[in-house]
């Protein structure tokens, strides 16, 4: 039965959850979701794996997207990931709805806790954290890995404390405000004009104009842009300029860069932001 793994990702770590799945799953195909995302009827059978960030407690909308196109008449098994600094809040719920619209089950739902990427509230946790989650990241893959093999169906896995739970509606709202939400970045003098802003983003929402980026409002907030400016010059209002930055370590700059090379399709008559 063939595998494929999907996966949504900005400074790696929900990309390096999924390559470490695959290369447990033998034979596993990777493929990221969001140059497909605006595809429809998007066909695959065998089993099937998401691996996704989780934003504001639920769903990034590229990915709800994904699913909603996702023909799903041929998969036999169906697994998700959600990656998350500690809350997963209704992520994978959604995805059980989803799924259970078309007829189709959840077999398993897993939350793997990697390092925080939410630069508003945030800086990057420290290298011990860094590194203690990683390793747990190992061991619950190797876990994940085994039960994909032979085919158990498990529980949704689900926060301890449920207030994520709680506030996931109203937090998920806010999704609608992502798209304009890129007004509030800013660029310090020191900005060199290399570019790597817009290579990294997903959503191709960053133009570089006169040596600097400017940002189109077509934003998803993954924050690949401010993550991984080589001088740190990008900024979201006041309140980022002393945080420290987050890259995977695991994953190299130039791999990120790949990946969001397959950006989200918009149509040429509809240039709406997805979020909208």
């Amino acid at each position: 039965m063939t595998t494929t793994i999907y996966y949504f990702s900005a400074t790696g770590n929900s990309f390096e959850v999924a390559k470490n799945l695959s290369d447990r799953l033998e034979g596993a195909r990777l493929e990221s979701l969001v140059p497909l995302a605006s595809i429809d009827n998007i066909c695959c059978e065998g089993t099937v794996g998401l691996v996704f960030p989780v934003y504001d407690w639920n769903l990034p909308s590229v990915v709800r997207e994904f699913l909603t196109r996702l023909d799903v008449s041929k998969i036999q098994y169906f697994f998700a990931v959600a990656t998350c600094n500690y809350l997963p809040g209704c992520s994978l719920d959604t995805i059980k709805t989803i799924l259970e619209e078309k007829k189709r089950k959840l077999n398993a739902g897993f939350v793997i806790r990697m390092p925080g990427t939410y630069l508003p509230m945030y800086g990057a946790n420290s290298l011990r954290t860094q590194n203690r989650k990683f390793r747990a990241k190992n061991k619950k893959v190797d876990r994940i890995a085994q039960i994909v093999l032979n085919g158990q169906d498990t529980r949704i896995e689900r926060s301890p404390v449920g207030i994520d739970r709680l506030f996931a509606p109203a937090m998920s709202r806010n999704m609608d405000q992502f798209s304009e939400k890129d007004r509030s970045f800013s660029v310090d003098p020191g900005c060199s004009g290399c570019g790597i802003c817009a290579k990294v983003c997903p959503f191709g929402n960053i133009e570089i104009k006169s040596n600097r980026p400017d940002w189109l409002h077509r934003c998803s907030q993954c924050f690949a842009c401010i993550h991984l400016c080589p001088k740190n010059c990008i900024q979201i209002g006041s309140g980022t300029r002393n945080k420290k930055r987050y890259q995977n370590p695991n994953v190299p700059l130039t791999e990120i860069i790949r990946i969001a090379s397959e950006k989200y399709q918009y149509h040429s008559n509809d240039q709406e932001p997805i979020h909208s």
